[in-house]
């Protein structure tokens, strides 16, 4: 190395982050953490910290001295090993690439690990987040692995659509299910973490459907302000003032998957307002207004599933870009030969 030229700098891993609506789930799983199941399930909507709770479960399971609420202390080896990111006993399964999914061959080399004594802890433990991105080949070779546990060995699977999973690798996990918090709770949370005017963090809030840290990256985002764009596409393809082709380059650049997912809650709330009367289509938020009268529900569901299914395939193999023109073409022809929805 020459002299002037600088080490590289070393990769840290910091302790898992501890959300307050985790405290009651936390409790109850940390009493039997002498006695958990060998493959655990961590599962609900995004944006509710299920990967920092694994990551939590996981330093706990591998800290020597862990402190007397369960939680790693931070300080003994096997966290040094842990923040380093180099504790043999750890091993976390993930994508290799964004966009692609986790293959045969990464779990075969997490059997590889597990068949393996544990070296410094009394555990083997491997995370596998998202664990519905495993592919068919993946499932298979990982139930092998749940039907045969290794001693001392923990798997924890963390999912957003755990229907996605194979029914025998749910079957042979403990579920834990993660939900969103009561609205006051994740209200402070977000106001401590997060500027916004008046009645911002509600919004923020309403659209991430209650989760605290997709509201979090919405307003750091400054998604408000994209919503309000998102609207306007809609209008102008239903009215053909605009080119769904158009709208869909701007909702790319945007990021295609918090659009869709958007506009997933968005539809669903047309549905839910349109079902429940003449009184809630009154009382509906103005954003609603110029959509609830000319769509029906029939069309509408049938839409919804179209949004669905677009953003499953936004990690697979097609083009992004044609995806979200598909679905605007779509929204266009079902804004266009409706009946009211009310």
């Amino acid at each position: 190395m020459a002299d002037n030229e600088a080490p590289a700098a070393r990769r840290e891993y910091p302790p898992p982050e501890r959300h307050p609506w985790h405290g009651a789930t936390w409790a109850r799983l940390i009493t039997a953490i002498d006695r958990l199941p060998h493959g655990l399930l961590l599962y609900g909507p995004p944006g509710l910290g299920k990967h920092d709770f694994a990551r939590r479960l996981a330093w706990a399971l591998l800290c020597d001295r862990p402190a007397p609420a369960g939680d790693a202390c931070g300080d003994c080896k096997g966290c040094r090993l842990l923040a380093a990111g180099t504790h043999p006993d750890l091993a976390q399964v993930a994508p290799a690439e964004e966009g692609k999914g986790i293959g045969i061959d990464q779990i075969r080399a997490l059997g590889d690990f597990l068949a393996l004594r544990p070296h410094t802890a009394a555990h083997k433990v491997a995370l596998i987040a998202p664990a519905d991105a495993m592919n068919l080949h993946a499932a298979n070779g990982l139930l092998k692995q749940l039907e045969e546990p290794p001693l001392g060995s923990v798997l924890i699977l963390v999912s957003d659509e755990p229907a996605r999973l194979p029914a025998t690798i749910r079957s042979r996990c403990a579920a834990i299910q993660f939900r969103p918090p009561a609205g006051a709770e994740a209200l402070a949370w977000l106001k401590s973490r997060c500027p916004g005017g008046v009645g911002e963090h509600e919004q923020l809030l309403e659209i991430a459907a209650g989760a605290p840290l997709l509201a979090l990256e919405l307003g750091t985002a400054d998604f408000l302000k994209q919503r309000e764009q998102l609207l306007r596409d809609l209008e102008a393809v239903s009215a053909r003032r605009e080119s769904p082709v158009a709208c869909a380059a701007r909702w790319q650049a945007m990021g295609a998957e918090r659009c869709l997912a958007w506009l997933y809650g968005f539809v669903a709330e047309l549905l839910q307002t349109g079902l429940s009367g003449a009184g809630a289509v009154a009382g509906a938020p103005a954003y609603l207004h110029p959509f609830i009268n000319r769509l029906n529900f029939k069309e509408l569901f049938g839409f919804l599933d179209v949004v669905s299914g677009s953003r499953k395939l936004l990690n697979g193999p097609l083009d992004e870009l044609l995806l979200l023109e598909d679905v605007l073409i779509r929204w266009s022809c079902t804004a266009r030969g409706s009946s009211k929805l009310s």
